[in-house]
């Protein structure tokens, strides 16, 4: 087993980092205790332990820091209670760094103030340390979900031996689209055939005469601009331009994957395949305007 192989992958980067800010958070609880009981005896006591609680909190925030690396290399979302659970994710994970650092302060502001405000430093400090605890008890139990759950950034067998690590849980799209089957490449037509609107095959020679101002980007302003252009596009995606669709949103990667069009995010919104189905609160494309966008991937998604 090639251990820095971990260093490749910025998932497992940020599985390998979240261990130690968490046990250190849960051994800091009865340190911060045992401090309060004999501060008498044992004056250095709080400078030691703001000292552990500062280290904590750089450990947690560099593993906040790969984790918002790991997020960033996500393609796309499944589902909004994906959406829903890597937010808290993330939200707990500031929420630590916070914690750790500001139970340092107190602690170290603790030794400039007289007995009562000595005494109600040291107590705030512990209460953020409960506090840390119990962010990191949530933030475990939503990583936990996110990757046993929902299959986040790790390899999930499934019962036919193919693998989950497809954009729907945000593998690479170069992983995705060559040598992982896809969780949404439907083989049964039947199936298939729930989603609308319809693919068309494609015709190499026909996608190849696609361009993206002539013919992608006058569908899209009908049909997704009301939504994503302008200072503030809904999920900070912008399609107005081929660098923002490749950017991505505010929860996910490109919204495109040049040269397959069938796993493409933008195309598994428009099809229904993910959700929401788009455009959100309007008609469905027609197969037509689908088949176009479908092509314009098929060949590249250049921006010519």
């Amino acid at each position: 087993m090639d251990l820095t192989r971990v260093l490749e992958s910025p998932h497992a980067l940020h599985a390998a980092s979240v261990h130690l800010p968490m046990s250190l958070a849960f051994l800091g609880l009865p340190l911060i205790l045992v401090t309060i009981l004999t501060s008498k005896r044992w004056h250095r006591g709080r400078t030691f332990v703001g000292a552990y609680f500062l280290v904590a909190g750089l450990i947690a925030l560099a593993a906040t820091l790969t984790g918002m690396r790991a997020a960033s290399e996500l393609v796309a979302l499944a589902s909004s209670e994906i959406e829903t659970a890597l937010t808290q994710h993330r939200l707990l994970g500031y929420s630590i760094t916070v914690l750790a650092f500001a139970t340092s302060v107190l602690l170290a502001a603790s030794h400039f103030r007289g007995d009562v405000g000595r005494r109600v430093l040291t107590a705030s400090a512990m209460l953020t340390a409960l506090a840390l605890a119990v962010a990191v008890l949530f933030a475990g139990s939503s990583g936990g979900r996110l990757v046993y759950g929902f299959g986040i950034g790790t390899p999930v067998a499934r019962a036919d031996g193919t693998s989950g690590a497809t954009i729907v849980v945000g593998a690479y799209p170069s992983v995705a689209s060559v040598s992982v089957v896809p969780t949404v490449a439907i083989a049964d037509k039947s199936v298939d055939a729930m989603y609308t609107p319809k693919t068309l095959a494609i015709d190499p020679v026909q996608a190849a005469a696609v361009t993206f101002q002539r013919d992608i980007v006058p569908l899209l302003e009908r049909r997704c601009f009301k939504c994503h252009s302008g200072n503030e596009p809904e999920a900070g995606l912008d399609l107005t331009t081929r660098a923002g669709i490749l950017e991505g949103g505010d929860y996910a990667g490109a919204a495109v994957i040049p040269g397959a069009p069938d796993q493409s995010p933008m195309v598994l919104h428009l099809r229904g395949i993910y959700e929401p189905k788009m455009p959100k609160d309007a008609e469905e494309l027609t197969e037509s305007e689908l088949h176009t966008i479908r092509m314009w991937i098929f060949a590249g998604a250049k921006g010519e």
